[in-house]
This record gives C-alpha cells, sequence and structure tokens, in this order.
C-alpha cells in the first residue's frame, strides 16, 4: 500500500534524496507548496471536476524520456541481441559507452547508467508527489476522496510501472517509509510491493472507454501485473512455479476477454504518425509533431540513417543499426547465397518509399534519396548498407542494416519531433505472454496456438513446434517487439542474456543480468549499496 503523510514541506527534499534525481523539474519542486495551494486546488477542482486530468497528467511525462537514445532506452536495447552502435572512425566512440554496453563491459561512471536511473527516478518522484497532494487535499472530505479514487489508483500503476523498471534493471527500490524517510527495498520484496500495489488499485480503475486517449487504464494495469508475474522468478531468483503462470495467465485473459483489443491487421500501421487509434495499444507516450517534449520524439529514426538520407530536411546520426545475427533470423530457406527471403510483414514495408526513399522495417542494400536517385556516402561512395560489419571499433560508414520502426513523420514542425505515439504495452504482448505462461506450464500446443495468432495476423510461416529451450517463443518476441524497449528483459528470462552470444558479443558475467547502481545514486542515498560485482 502506497505511504501517505501530511508532511508536505518535505516531499520534495526526501524525493531527491531518494531518487538521487538531482534535476528533478522545476515544475516538480513548485508542485507541493503547502496547505494553501491544497486548499485552493481542492476547491477548484471540486467546483470543476474536469481539471483532474491536469492534476494528474505530470505523471505521464516522464515516459517521454524514453525518446531519447542514449539513457532508459538505450538501457533495454544496446546491450542486446538486435541493435549495436559501431564506432565509425571517430564517429559514435563516446569514450567507448556504445562497445561497452554491447559487450557487456559497462561501469557504474557509464553516462547511460546514470541517465537511465534519472529517467525512472523523476517518474516515481512525479508519481509520488501528485499521489500525496491529491490524498492531503481530500483528506477530510470522504466524498470528495471517493470521486478521486479511481485517479489515485491510476497514479498507483503508473507509479508501479516505473518502480518495475527500478527492479527490471537495478535490482533494488529506493522506497519512501511512513515518515518520507528514504529507504531501499531489495528485489524480492520490491517486487512483492509492486504486486500489492497493482491487485489493490485494479478494482479501482475505469476502463479504456472511460479515459481520455492515451492514459492506464485497469486492462494497463493487467497487462503489467502479468509482465511482472512471468519475471517474477527472474526477480527472485528461482525457478519459474505453475502458480506465477497461473497468474500470468488470469491477468492476459482479463484483457483479451474486454474485447477492446485486437492484433492489428497491418503491422506498420500502429508505427504511424496517426496511430492513435490502433487497437493494440496499452500504454502510450504520446508524442506531438508540434511541441518539444524533452527528447526528439523522432531521435529512433535519427540515430540508425545516415546523414544523408534527409527526413523532414533534418539530417540523421548515422549510429544505431542491427548485429548480423538478427538480421539473419529472419530468413526462411537457410540459403545464405539469395538474402533473407520471408513473407513476414513486420521485416521490410515500402508504403512511404516513394515519397522519402525509405523502406519501413530493416534498410539494407543500395539507398535511394525520395526522387530515386542513388545515395552516396560522405567520400562519393555508393550507399549500401550491408549486413556484415567489419569490426565493433572500426566499422564502415555504410556497414550495418538500419531500422525505421516509427515512419517519419514529414509534417512535424522541426525534424527531431514527430506525431508517432509510442506504445509501451501493445496487445501483441498480452497474446505472447500468455502463450509463454502456458509453455512454462508445459501446455506446448496452447502455447503454439496462442503465438501462431500472432504469426499469421503478421503473415509469417507458423511453427510446428517449440524447443525445450523456448527459442520458438524468444524469436517470436524479437520478430514482433525488435527495437521497442523489450528484448533485454526477454533474453534474461530465456537465460541467454549472459549466456548466449552474438554478433561482437561473447560470454559475459552472470551479475550483467542488473545494472550497476550509478556512482551518483550512491553518494546521494546511504541506503543504497552497490550491486555484486560492481
Amino acid at each position: 500500500m502506497i505511504r501517505i503523510s501530511k508532511k508536505i514541506a518535505v516531499v520534495t527534499l526526501s524525493l531527491g534524496s531518494l531518487f538521487a534525481c538531482t534535476d528533478l523539474d522545476p515544475k516538480i519542486k513548485e508542485f507541493t507548496t503547502g496547505e494553501e495551494y491544497l486548499q485552493e486546488s481542492a476547491e477548484a477542482l471540486q467546483e470543476d471536476f474536469s481539471l483532474i486530468d491536469n492534476f494528474v497528467e505530470p505523471i505521464y511525462s516522464s515516459l517521454y524520456q524514453w525518446n531519447g537514445e542514449r539513457n532508459i532506452y538505450a538501457l533495454t536495447e544496446a546491450s542486446s541481441d538486435e541493435m549495436v552502435t559501431p564506432t565509425r572512425g571517430t564517429d559514435w566512440y563516446d569514450n567507448g559507452i556504445w562497445v561497452a554496453m554491447h559487450e557487456h563491459k559497462w561501469t557504474p561512471e557509464i553516462s547511460i547508467i546514470a541517465n537511465g536511473w534519472n529517467d525512472i527516478s523523476s517518474g516515481v518522484a512525479r508519481c509520488y508527489e501528485v499521489y500525496i497532494n491529491l490524498t492531503n487535499m481530500s483528506a477530510e472530505d470522504p466524498n470528495f476522496r471517493a470521486d478521486l479514487e479511481p485517479y489515485l489508483a491510476e497514479v498507483r500503476v503508473m507509479r508501479a510501472y516505473y518502480m518495475w523498471q527500478y527492479i527490471d534493471m537495478f535490482g533494488v527500490l529506493p522506497f519512501l517509509d511512513d515518515n518520507l524517510n528514504p529507504d531501499v527495498l531489495n528485489r524480492q520484496d520490491g517486487t512483492a510491493f509492486i504486486i500489492e500495489e497493482l491487485e489493490e488499485a485494479i478494482p479501482m480503475m475505469k476502463k479504456k472507454s472511460e479515459l481520455p486517449y492515451g492514459r492506464a487504464c485497469k486492462q494497463t494495469a493487467q497487462a503489467l501485473l502479468a509482465k511482472v508475474y512471468l519475471n517474477r522468478f527472474i526477480y527472485e531468483d528461482r525457478a519459474a512455479t505453475a502458480d506465477d503462470m497461473d497468474q500470468v495467465i488470469a491477468h492476459c485473459d482479463a484483457v483479451i476477454n474486454t474485447g477492446e483489443y485486437s492484433l492489428g491487421s497491418d503491422y506498420f500501421s500502429m508505427f504511424d504518425s496517426d496511430n492513435e487509434s490502433s487497437p493494440e495499444t496499452l500504454l502510450t507516450l504520446q508524442n506531438s509533431g508540434e511541441v518539444g517534449r524533452g527528447f526528439d520524439s523522432q531521435a529512433h529514426t535519427f540515430m540508425t540513417l545516415h546523414y544523408t538520407q534527409s527526413v523532414n530536411n533534418g539530417q540523421p546520426w548515422n549510429g544505431m543499426c542491427v548485429p548480423p545475427t538478427f538480421f539473419y533470423k529472419w530468413d526462411t530457406d537457410g540459403n545464405p547465397n539469395n538474402g533473407v527471403q520471408t513473407t513476414d510483414s513486420r521485416f521490410q514495408d515500402d508504403r512511404y518509399f516513394d515519397e522519402t526513399g525509405l523502406h519501413l522495417g530493416f534498410l539494407f542494400g543500395q539507398q535511394v534519396d525520395r526522387d530515386g536517385a542513388n545515395l552516396e556516402d560522405r567520400v562519393g561512395n555508393p550507399l549500401v548498407f550491408t549486413p556484415e560489419i567489419d569490426a565493433i571499433t572500426a566499422a564502415g560508414e555504410a556497414q550495418g542494416v538500419r531500422v525505421v520502426k516509427w515512419a517519419p513523420d514529414e509534417t512535424a514542425a522541426i525534424p527531431q519531433w514527430m506525431n508517432n505515439d509510442v506504445a509501451l504495452i501493445r496487445y501483441a504482448d498480452v497474446i505472447l505472454m500468455k502463450g509463454e505462461a502456458l509453455w512454462r506450464k508445459g501446455d506446448d500446443a496452447g502455447a503454439m496456438t496462442l503465438i501462431n495468432q500472432v504469426k499469421t495476423a503478421r503473415g509469417a510461416a507458423n511453427i510446428t513446434s517449440i524447443a525445450a529451450s523456448g527459442q520458438e517463443i524468444l524469436d517470436e518476441r524479437g520478430f514482433e517487439f525488435y527495437w521497442e524497449g523489450h528484448r533485454r528483459t526477454d533474453l534474461i528470462r530465456f537465460d541467454v542474456f549472459t549466456k548466449g552470444t552474438w554478433w561482437a558479443k561473447e560470454v559475459s558475467d552472470e551479475y550483467r543480468k542488473i545494472y550497476p547502481i550509478p556512482v551518483t545514486a550512491l553518494s546521494a542515498n546511504e541506503n543504497l549499496v552497490q550491486n555484486p560485482g560492481y
């Protein structure tokens, strides 16, 4: 249960020391200003309850950090088998951080680690502030409190979402005790707390149809709870249990049985600039092509394309690409001499090729401009993206297959912005989580039915068996969610994150399954202790 306190004056100071986030938004620092603020806010809200949306909005603002390429998003993808950022001459060396991330040689001092920690911290802090303000302004009025209950539950669910990221990536949960003093829960206790929070909040949550677009609803919480239960055996360092998998199945069924969600019939439309009507979205990062919201929202396109591939008159950065081992996973005929052969609609799409010169999905071979003319690299060679990369520390300018998952937005006010919303939790994940839970319980047939439901929707060949390792399930999650921020967690759950090898990555130490606590966080919160191995 979330802790409530009347000690408003110390909230901001406590949050700063707890989460070691030294750059809390000034708006947060001003958000909680004492009894006068609470009284005025309560009066305004009781007079016009539609203002509640403004009170709740801050809990979503930290989601925009995901748009960046070197923060929490990098923690989810840069250490995985589906993304690599090789050094190209002097480009993208960045003091070796990208090579270290891919080779699993990161240290607590790497900026990406601190950035990711701060991204999570700001989200948790905002949720604490909003929850405490709403509870305190309604403390003396039971009817007013009853009106606020669904929104308090919404805040708790989003706080649980951010806290889950702490547990998943760093293995600890910074916490506030009943007196708003900083404390830390270990991974097992933190996981139990998150489960309790979600289970208490779900009965009070509103349905999708009762909330404005993009807000966390009851089904968001159920999908998140399924995800926590699916990974619980990792967080508690034990074998998966039938009880946990039954919980996964039950919470996935709760989403499925509403009938409010379905698999998208057009895969890449879910990543388009007008994707608000996607039937799959359960948690949304709402972007805007007209308003800047922190990181460049189109960074995930700019970070991968070559400098000469203009997007909305902006110049990309020629960075991230796909390791050849992941690229060739898509090949269905086993013939290395004829490229990748697949019917899978997720691999490549040409709907914007004539107007932009860019495919959606994987980009390889000769690249062209929007007029169809062949592009060249910076020294005049044909710009031909190749799956092969010479070395992670010495890659050619055009080496590495690129990915455009979110369609370039040519209508945005500035090149780096986009209207494309980002689905942080999708319905396909619910289907595949249930399938995996069935497989972990020994029901291969039931698992294959669900996996093939997704494959059929994407035009891919069905699977006919599942190996003891679950490789087909892990592969399908890679095909469905590549570059969407799921891969590290999936690789850990299938026990190949450290033990597995892929291009430019050898077997790594087991302690790499969680990231180190940033040195800045350790110095700011004396209750934090560095994770083993670091």
